[in-house]
């Protein structure tokens, strides 16, 4: 009783430092010290603001209207985030505070789903149920793409379907509809667009959590042959030809096993998340038992490919909706089992600009004095760091070797069975995502991609060039804590289609949709159909770079990472802007774990088991940081 009461009196304690009225100094200071933190870190701060000029003035009047106007930390997230998607970028954030999700909240009896060109209704009341289906054209009197608009200044959206993604989540909630329509009542309209082609009207009023579940309610269906459990997968015709994995969050054994061997000190909260969020099971009270008893992604993706191969199988589906993301280091060796030695020599043509900062030391845990001595460079605060492309002179058998040993896999063993060879190679290779498919599991879709592999489904709601890495910060009044990008990362010429939206080459349709009844596996159903008309592939990666903008066309004042296979297991080469270049000699394995976790409690893709500390040990030449890891030979982006 005693422990049951103090958790009632935190509880009540979160919920009223949330909503307790703060000096107006205070947050201007703050917001005060985010900005300067925001010009010093951010890769380019400016360019959403419409210049250096206008993002100061607004930062100006936002630290004027703070500390005119005392408010909560309810009220100091709500405009800060304001500002800060301008930039629109996913990896820079302010944390709502824990009471956001509790405090006298209400919510709709609804679910929306995305399609590729709009949002239906998912779930409602059983009063509506003949409106399932129904695309919503206006909410409000406004139209969808009004309020697709007014989500993106509310909440960072990377292109459209990320907007999509933001609103579908938030919907529900009356704090954020209270955001998109400060006039509200007390209930919400929605015009819609029946399957029919009738234009209906559907008013649901706002309820309280209570009131939400004890409203009967029609969901559309989900065809029952499918399996949403992590790392399941299975022939889904009679004649073993189609094998379909289910892959809902690039974290396995693997990784985990990675973060206890380096003393990672978030192996705890992110093996927790994982069981809880993931798999939805209880975790074992022994963290080793824990992490001995997962599966391991290569382990998995080896035995699937065996059984496969053992059916001459001419088709793999590889599901990764709503896969918010995770490591991905443990996904290339699933890319090394499907392709061998092809995969080692494929360059994946990503480039990477970083800015260095005192905040990313401090992410380090180092200081920029001893990160110069200890990596022998003369980097000053302000410089973006840069590589160059190089001949490679390694031979295949040595970067097969380095790429093993240095490579987050369980099994390495088995790896170096496969002597370059592929375990097996599908005669066809489909991707499924959707606007949540996310970082690990957005650079998973891409590299797959590059491979020959066929996308279908949703686009990402992650702009292929766009800001990336968490790079922390705490408020120093608030406590407050969020995370500023660092760096900036390029995966197409600036002006392709496919800069800010990776589209798939497969793509259904609102009548795609209807066909299958508007089934939760509608993507799944859709594709199976088209396979059996007619195999799909997209253009050849080889033909597609044939336009790849030359080097002097790309950015000059960004962190310069340019990422092939084979410069996996290669050098980094540097320069600070406007000097020579110079080689980095003790720098590898380069590892970035961002935003794992999962699409609720309206934090934008973060749950808040990716926060994370940083750790350095110098004496094993490892630097880590953010679960970020150099060694020896190899760099992989997270």
């Amino acid at each position: 009783v005693f422990i049951y009461l103090s958790l009632l009196l935190c509880l009540a304690y979160l919920l009223a430092s949330a909503q307790e009225p703060l000096n107006g100094d205070s947050l201007a200071s703050d917001f005060r010290y985010l900005v300067k933190e925001l010009a010093a870190t951010h890769p380019d701060p400016y360019s959403g603001f419409g210049g250096k000029v206008f993002f100061y003035e607004q930062a100006f009047h936002l630290e004027n209207e703070l500390r005119r106007t005392p408010g909560t930390k309810q009220t100091f997230f709500d405009k800060v985030s304001i500002f800060l998607s301008n930039l629109q970028d996913g990896h820079t954030y302010l944390l709502p505070p824990t009471a956001n999700q509790q405090a006298n909240q209400r919510y709709l009896a609804l679910e929306v789903r995305t399609i590729p060109d709009g949002i239906i209704l998912q779930g409602i009341p059983e009063t509506y149920k003949d409106l399932l289906g129904s695309r919503i054209t206006t909410i409000n009197g406004d139209s969808l793409e009004e309020v697709l608009a007014r989500t993106a200044a509310i909440q960072a959206s990377e292109n459209l379907y990320d907007r999509y993604a933001n609103l579908c989540r938030s919907m529900p909630t009356e704090h954020f509809l209270r955001q998109l329509f400060p006039e509200m009542k007390d209930n919400l309209h929605l015009s819609l667009l029946t399957p029919d082609g009738k234009s209906r009207g559907l008013t649901l009023p706002l309820l309280s959590r209570q009131e939400v579940q004890n409203t009967p309610m029609q969901h559309n269906n989900s065809w029952k042959a499918y399996t949403d459990k992590q790392l399941a997968y299975q022939f889904i015709d009679n004649d073993k030809q189609i094998m379909l994995i289910n892959i809902n969050s690039i974290m396995a054994r693997d990784n985990f096993e990675y973060m206890q061997k380096q003393g990672l000190k978030d192996l705890y909260r992110q093996i927790g998340f994982y069981y809880r969020d993931i798999l939805k099971q209880d975790m074992p009270a022994d963290t080793l038992q824990a992490i001995r008893q997962l599966p391991s992604l290569s382990e998995v993706f080896a035995h699937m490919l065996k059984e496969m191969k053992k059916e001459a199988s001419s088709t793999l589906i590889i599901d990764l909706r709503n896969n918010s993301g995770g490591w991905t280091p443990i996904v290339l060796p699933t890319l090394y089992q499907l392709f061998g030695d092809h995969f080692l020599q494929t360059d994946m043509d990503i480039e990477f600009y970083r800015i260095i900062s005192p905040l990313y030391m401090q992410k380090l845990q180092t200081n920029l004095q001893d990160f110069n001595q200890a990596y022998g460079t003369d980097y000053a605060y302000g410089d973006y760091t840069f590589s160059t492309d190089e001949a490679d002179t390694t031979n295949i058998e040595q970067r097969r070797t380095d790429f093993i040993e240095n490579c987050m896999s369980s099994v390495p063993e088995e790896l170096r069975k496969q002597q370059g060879k592929a375990l097996y190679t599908p005669e066809h290779i489909y991707v499924i995502t959707n606007e949540r498919t996310f970082s690990a599991a957005f650079h998973y879709t891409f590299y797959l991609w590059k491979m020959g592999a066929t996308l279908v489904g949703i686009p990402s709601g992650q702009a292929p060039n766009t800001y990336m890495e968490q790079t922390l910060f705490r408020l120093p009044y608030t406590g407050m804590q969020g995370s500023i990008s660092n760096s900036i990362q390029i995966c197409f010429p600036g002006k392709d289609r496919c800069a800010h939206t990776l589209y798939p080459d497969l793509i259904p349709t609102y009548q795609d949709y209807q066909r299958y009844n508007f089934d939760v596996q509608t993507e799944i159903l859709y594709l199976l159909d088209k396979i059996k008309s007619a195999p799909h592939s997209h253009t050849n990666p080889a033909e597609k770079n044939q336009n790849k903008a030359p080097f002097t066309n790309k950015l000059q004042t960004g962190l310069y990472f340019h990422i092939s296979i084979w410069r996996l297991l290669h050098h980094l080469v540097r320069c600070r802007v406007g000097e020579n270049h110079r080689r980095l000699e003790r720098l590898g394995f380069f590892k970035v774990h961002q935003r794992v976790g999962h699409d609720n409690n309206d934090v934008i893709r973060l749950h808040l088991t990716g926060c994370r500390t940083v750790q350095a040990n110098f004496a094993r030449a490892t630097l880590a940081l953010n679960n970020v890891g150099f060694k020896t030979f190899t760099v992989i982006i997270v």
